[in-house]
């Protein structure tokens, strides 16, 4: 109910149209395309339905409702921006003419912690056998598509660390929620439109080391905090987790081999595939099938031989499972 009351404060006047879309707990996503169409996914189905935003005012209400809380800009300079609302829902919003037809927004509203458990994604063996890894300090990718629920996975793994340990969280927008005593939530800043100001990924990485993390979790491997990452795996820093896209569980590795490679350090590629052999113990990859998001494959890693991981299946979904999932 709270989160439905911090809407309700955010969102007055004209624009506090959208409200009831975030009364319904079964709506998940939100996208609105301008004054022209306007779509909701509920249980993992993107279906249409009629506008409440049908003049560009009261979108550019909803926009500047948004946005000021975050002391942020969305304007001709910077016509994108990636943000949170007071609800702890991600928003991002693309104006004209980069948006024909537009503003875009798209909502991903937020999700309390502990609603989803390791269950929601995986039968019972598998979900211990996650536990387990987590709890014994294994660093774990979890890779996936868009929308797969990467980061909802990530939340559930997070809720069974020890309440003594201390986690860092570092995220380009605050997504990731856990229910536990002790997490700090890092968050990525933009440059301004004088360009000053910009905090990256990469940043944060180097800083969170000196923070005494017993945990180091990274929203979104993307860019060259993928090296930094590997790099505090490799010194001792174990139990961390991080979220990639990716296409399979192995194709995960190799987006992070290319990550690395264009992080501005000069590597060899065999020297980049023997730090992500020793550094990562584990790959989670998920796909959403028919409005379910589930874990595809389980996989560890156990060194290189020659150029090749040297990996072990721990769980593969049969196709015809997931074909009438």
């Amino acid at each position: 109910m709270q989160y439905c009351e911090l809407v309700e404060k955010q969102f007055v006047g004209k624009c506090s149209v959208i409200i009831p879309f975030f009364i319904e707990d079964e709506i998940t996503d939100i996208v609105i395309n301008g004054t022209k169409t306007m779509f909701i996914e509920k249980g993992g189905v993107l279906s249409s339905v009629v506008t409440p935003f049908v003049s560009r005012e009261i979108l550019q209400e909803l926009i500047e409702r948004m946005i000021i809380p975050l002391g942020k800009r969305v304007d001709a300079a910077q016509p994108y921006l990636d943000g949170r609302l007071a609800d702890g829902s991600r928003f991002h919003i693309i104006l004209p003419p980069i948006a024909v037809e537009g503003p875009f927004i798209s909502i991903r509203k937020h999700r309390m912690a502990g609603k989803l458990t390791l269950y929601d994604f995986c039968p019972e063996k598998e979900a211990l056998f996650l536990e387990k890894e987590t709890l014994r300090g294994a660093n774990l990718l979890i890779a996936g598509g868009t929308g797969t629920g990467k980061t909802a996975l990530l939340s559930c793994l997070l809720q069974k660390v020890s309440k003594t340990e201390r986690i860092t969280v570092i995220e380009e927008t605050k997504e990731i929620q856990v229910d536990h005593p002790h997490v700090i939530h890092l968050e990525a800043r933009l440059p301004s439109p004088e360009g000053r100001g910009e905090v990256t990924l990469q940043t944060l990485v180097k800083n969170s080391l000196r923070m005494r993390p017993d945990r180091l979790i990274l929203g979104e491997c993307r860019g060259g905090e993928a090296f930094d990452m590997i790099q505090a795996m490799n010194t001792g820093h174990r139990g961390a987790l991080g979220t990639i896209h990716a296409n399979s569980a192995l194709d995960a590795l190799r987006r992070l081999e290319g990550l690395m490679m264009i992080s501005g350090v000069s590597l060899p590629l065999r020297t980049v595939k023997e730090w992500i052999a020793s550094a990562i113990h584990g790959v989670v990859y998920l796909e959403k099938s028919q409005g379910k998001r589930q874990v595809i494959e389980i996989m560890s890693v156990n060194g290189l031989e020659g150029e090749v991981y040297r990996v072990t299946p721990r769980y593969k979904l049969p196709a015809l499972a997931l074909a009438t999932s």
